[in-house]
């Protein structure tokens, strides 16, 4: 069945009814095929935020390393491609973008917040993480845009792809090594823990569908469906610490095996 095409003011309106404002900062994940026929293109999806967002919003993009991923820290150089679809790469390549400085989880942005977003992802505040200390330090995007309650759009794409989840686990690891007071006993703990590269250690990955579902339970993921293609908007502030909550009350149902053990290890100090 032939699908109808979609117009700037069509993307528009899918925004607003998402909850999309002016003056606010917006992460998308996406899938642009998804949405068949977009009159103009890439350009006009862009055109559309934008519009919505207003001069006193701020447009992110990812530009994860998706491809060749193990080799992230050997690859990568500022211009390198996002490795998570074309929007997010034609978006990279337009003027006035500013992108963050980090092999495996950088972003683009655009707006009035763009550079104080992506100036000094790699600075301070490390946290523990697979993918390297500062990939979700305090000075990355993604604690920031928590920190702001940034907006995060999904286009034809589940939550499987909300990359603020590792904010999460980063959390959720530092609240169950809070309970070992004894160093040794927590420098062994922490050797446990999953490193870049490394097929081996624990991690509290989560399934990010799943926890969709109880999200939505909870009333705080919002949808349109535009065009056969389902999009979706939460705040990321209020999604990180509902899933935080959920994950901390019921670890022993989310988790099992050694990140389960490894829990139960920390909580026995």
């Amino acid at each position: 069945m032939d699908r109808s095409v979609v117009s700037i003011n069509d993307l528009k309106a899918a925004f607003l009814e998402l909850g999309l404002k002016e003056g606010d900062i917006c992460l998308f994940h996406s899938s642009f095929k998804s949405l068949g026929h977009v009159l103009g293109g890439a350009q006009t999806v862009i055109d559309a935020f934008e519009d919505v967002l207003g001069k006193e919003g701020t447009l992110v993009a990812p530009t994860l390393s998706n491809v060749d991923f193990v080799n992230s820290y050997k690859t990568w150089y500022m211009d390198k491609p996002s490795g998570v679809g074309y929007l997010t790469e034609y978006f990279r390549k337009q003027m006035f973008v500013y992108r963050s400085d980090h092999p495996t989880h950088s972003v683009a942005a655009r707006g009035k917040l763009a550079y104080e977003l992506t100036f000094e992802h790699g600075w301070r505040g490390p946290h523990l993480c697979p993918f390297g200390e500062y990939a979700f330090a305090d000075s990355s995007p993604w604690v920031k845009m928590d920190q702001m309650n940034a907006k995060i759009v999904f286009i034809g794409v589940t939550m499987l792809y909300n990359t603020m989840k590792h904010v999460v686990e980063g959390r959720l690891v530092e609240h169950f090594l809070s309970f070992v007071k004894n160093e040794e006993k927590r420098a062994e703990l922490v050797g446990r823990l999953k490193k870049f590269g490394s097929e081996e250690g624990v991690w509290p990955f989560y399934n990010s569908v799943k926890m969709q579902d109880r999200l939505e339970q909870l009333g705080l993921v919002r949808h349109f469906n535009l065009n056969g293609a389902e999009l979706l908007c939460v705040d990321a502030k209020d999604t990180n610490k509902a899933a935080l909550d959920i994950l901390l009350n019921e670890y022993e149902i989310w988790y099992k095996g050694s990140v389960l053990q490894w829990i139960k290890d920390c909580l026995a100090q």
